[in-house]
């Protein structure tokens, strides 16, 4: 009965001791992207005054523009 108390600890303490192992072990969690940012990110048509997404915004010269037509415009 002592002998498989003694095993029964010991295989406790050895999963305990791999189980902290393995935390210190492994790379840290990537950080969450965060979307919302990119999201927000506006520019203002210098023709119009236009809110356009960062995405979609045509520069011509350092300013931007919403379209085509305004650019050339």
């Amino acid at each position: 009965m002592l002998n498989l108390l003694r095993t029964i600890l010991l295989v406790g303490l050895a999963l305990w001791l791999a189980r902290i192992a393995w935390r210190w072990l492994r790379p840290p969690p990537a950080p969450p992207v965060r979307q919302e940012e990119a999201a927000h990110t506006l520019s203002r048509c210098s023709r119009c005054g236009t809110l356009i997404p960062q995405e979609m915004t045509l520069w011509s010269q350092d300013k931007p523009f919403c379209s085509t037509t305004c650019r050339d415009g």
